[in-house]
């Protein structure tokens, strides 16, 4: 049975454009109508006509801010940006893009609520897992703009979806793989981004500290010996890791959460232990993939990053212009286990 919105209003007892704020999770509804006449919609599987509701924005200006963090991941992710916005180039959109520093939340922050002030119509943001970033963000769901994480999520709060890798599986996997490549015993050990700051990527520490459970219930006779904190920073990796590998002679593996894989393998090079040491880490970066190649890291778990960039776009689009909410909170994407003898 076909319903209009008109009719929805009707067994609602509301007015129209409270339908349409329901259909578009506009703000200016008590959560108890919206129920009401989300239940509504449900029932008679309501939606919108696609063509007629794109055919009325043609012409509209489409906002749409964009924050991502100057990281390993920040070529990809804009490749796969400028491939959605294409895909919607038939519609006018003006992207308002900055990038900040790792770690610099404050400056994340402030852009994402001068981007509210002005009411953008919807934010696309590589987070940083802090509490000044978290409000920022929660702002924008209080006023009713739809935002969309990528790469890393923030707790607690209202976003439109999540796109990026399952953090807790690829951990998972990631132990998993681990243990099989020391054989079950030996010395590892952990190179993350921050590890006492809370300005940090919220799926990098789940590939921590999950990891770390893994390997201590899976595999007790492994010895993590050394969790290390490089914030990024190439040279704070390649020198850190070198320090590591002198202080650890016997050393079998080494497991990288975060950016830096490549200055990993370099100063796995540079010490001879390519080949010996296993060294894990995430994505395929052609560095990464070079490193592989050479014996110098062992195994990347890939996530696709190209589409954490593309995605976005489309979920923001599609619902900017059809009403269109994801099904699911969050937005997976692959696990993909790249080794030498698969290049």
């Amino acid at each position: 049975m076909k319903i209009t919105i008109k009719e929805i209003a009707q067994i609602a007892g509301v007015h129209r454009s409270t339908v349409d704020k329901v259909l578009h999770n506009r703000p200016g509804v008590s959560d108890e109508v919206r129920k009401k006449v989300q239940l509504i919609i449900d029932e008679f599987q309501y939606r919108p006509n696609q063509n007629g509701c794109a055919l009325q924005k043609q012409n509209r200006l489409f906002r749409i801010g964009i924050i991502l963090v100057d990281v390993d991941a920040l070529p990809n992710l804009q490749a796969g940006i400028d491939l959605g916005l294409r895909e919607f180039d038939s519609f006018r959109i003006e992207t308002e893009f900055h990038t900040v520093r790792f770690s610099d939340a404050e400056a994340m922050a402030k852009h994402i609520d001068s981007m509210v002030d002005r009411s953008v119509d919807g934010i696309i943001v590589n987070p940083i897992n802090a509490e000044s970033v978290r409000r920022a963000a929660q702002r924008a769901a209080q006023k009713g703009i739809p935002l969309v994480t990528t790469n890393a999520d923030l707790e607690n709060v209202s976003r439109l979806c999540y796109v990026g890798q399952d953090g807790r599986r690829a951990s998972r996997v990631a132990g998993r793989l681990m243990g099989e490549f020391v054989g079950g015993h030996g010395k590892i050990a952990v190179i993350t981004s921050a590890i006492a700051s809370e300005s940090n990527n919220y799926y990098v520490k789940i590939r921590e500290t999950e990891f770390i459970d893994y390997i201590l219930e899976h595999y007790p006779a492994i010895q993590i010996v050394a969790c290390i904190e490089n914030m990024e920073d190439p040279k704070i990796t390649l020198m850190e890791t070198m320090k590591l590998i002198q202080r650890e002679p016997n050393l079998r593996g080494i497991y990288i959460t975060c950016g830096g894989v490549a200055e990993v393998g370099q100063a796995v090079r540079i010490s001879g232990k390519d080949g010996k040491l296993k060294v894990l880490g995430y994505e395929s970066y052609p560095q990464i993939i070079d490193m592989i190649r050479s014996d110098c890291v062992t195994c990347t778990i890939d996530s696709d990053i190209e589409q954490q960039g593309r995605i976005p776009v489309q979920i923001l689009m599609n619902y900017l212009l059809y009403g269109t909410v994801p099904q699911q909170d969050n937005c997976y994407t692959d696990i993909k286990i790249v080794l030498k003898e698969l290049l």
